[in-house]
């Protein structure tokens, strides 16, 4: 992909249920952000998740202490 690919765009139209919606939009405003943002690092989340687990690695939420709170699973 050449840097001029890199900028274009490709609109996607979605049927979310009236819940996911407000969801999107409440993570965006918290993220001072859009909607497309929040679905962009949504995305670049799963896919972190997903290659871990194709390298045999795990995902975790852990506390300042990094106590284990919760495991990702499921992906």
């Amino acid at each position: 992909m050449t840097i001029q690919g890199k900028n274009q765009r490709v609109q996607i139209s979605l049927d979310l249920s009236p819940e996911l919606y407000e969801t999107l939009k409440n993570l965006a405003q918290q993220l001072d952000g859009d909607m497309a943002e929040v679905l962009l690092k949504g995305i670049v989340l799963m896919q972190v998740a997903v290659e871990a687990k194709q390298n045999g690695k795990h995902l975790w939420i852990t506390d300042e202490k990094k106590t284990l709170e919760t495991e990702i699973v499921g992906i």
